[in-house]
């Protein structure tokens, strides 16, 4: 949201409004699953490589429907400033959100550090995704490409503009206190702001939240860590992992009726620019539940590592007093 360039064609979609966004994202996650569910999916024929020819045509009607109508009416979108909707440009920095920018700026902001050859896999994956997708694939030839077009776009592209507060925060106020975690919007802008920064964070018109998600997000940071470097040592148990983990999200993600209640999303057009379609700011909901076991888990990971560190650091000191006793002797 930090691309002002961009938002300003997501505004005129109407797909991230506080009621429709958070199904916008679980759309966007769902075409994540597919993809990355097995080399099958991906392959012509699959579910993964389906979706993405879907998208790739949505993106298309969306960049016709947007021209046209700004021929109609000249101010409804800037072309000289903004560009063509859904630009080579736009679909480069949409891959590398999705690959370069989560390999070096959002694994290590929370002490997840992936192998060289992690890293070469993950964004081959992304760079036949992309090819899919209709995007220049040659920025993502190298991790050496991949994080300089990640680089160059995070200096040249993120200007937060009015249209990046309202959708940033219509984004919060859409995932706040939804079950089945009923994660709080003070929890959703500390994870926000850990991980991109507080000086965008800032131009986001994000809140400042207290300490205590910032203890919270540490407790998160530490449990992913735990989880991750310890099933990376055992190969059989990472598989299982993984496995298990990809059933999971797809079940609370698309099959739950948390989520969308079982019916696959075909990406068909449905957030169809029209000219009174320009995304407002959300207000967020009183009767939500205050109870997030998603916050609770990172509440105890940070007691349980504060235990484990405090007894560390007492018993080095008695060993090295009584080490310095027998010295002293």
């Amino acid at each position: 949201m930090g691309a002002a360039r961009v938002v300003e064609t997501l505004a005129r979609t109407g797909g991230f409004s506080t009621k429709v966004a958070r199904r916008r994202l679980f759309e966007t996650t769902q075409h994540i699953l597919q993809c990355t569910r097995s080399l099958e999916s991906l392959q012509p024929g699959g579910d993964g490589h389906a979706s993405s020819v879907r998208v790739r045509l949505l993106h298309a009607a969306v960049r016709q429907r947007i021209m046209k109508l700004a021929k109609q009416r000249p101010g409804y979108f800037n072309l000289e400033e903004w560009g063509v909707p859904v630009n080579d440009l736009d679909s480069i920095a949409t891959v590398g959100t999705f690959c370069a920018t989560l390999i070096w700026v959002s694994f290590p902001r929370q002490g997840l550090f992936l192998r060289e050859q992690e890293i070469v896999d993950y964004i081959a994956v992304w760079r036949y995704i992309g090819y899919l997708l209709g995007c220049p694939t040659e920025y993502f030839e190298t991790p050496a490409k991949a994080k300089a077009i990640m680089d160059s776009l995070l200096l040249n592209e993120i200007n937060p503009s009015e249209t990046s507060k309202i959708l940033a925060n219509n984004i919060i106020t859409s995932l706040e206190g939804q079950p089945p975690t009923h994660v709080s919007a003070e929890m959703l802008i500390a994870s926000a702001r850990w991980l991109n920064g507080n000086e965008l964070g800032d131009r986001l018109g994000l809140p400042r939240v207290s300490i205590y998600y910032w203890a919270l997000m540490a407790g998160q940071c530490l449990f992913f860590m735990f989880i991750c470097y310890t099933y990376r040592y055992i190969p059989y148990l990472d598989r299982r992992h993984i496995a298990t983990l990809k059933r999971l999200f797809y079940a609370v993600i698309v099959e739950s009726k948390y989520g969308l209640a079982g019916t696959e999303t075909l990406f068909d057009f449905k957030y169809v620019p029209q000219f009174s379609t320009i995304t407002k700011m959300g207000k967020s909901s009183e009767d939500r539940l205050r109870y997030s076991s998603v916050e609770r888990r990172n509440f105890r990971t940070l007691i349980i590592f504060t235990g484990v560190l405090g007894i560390g650091i007492w018993c080095s000191l008695k060993i090295a007093s009584s080490v310095m006793a027998k010295v002293l002797r």
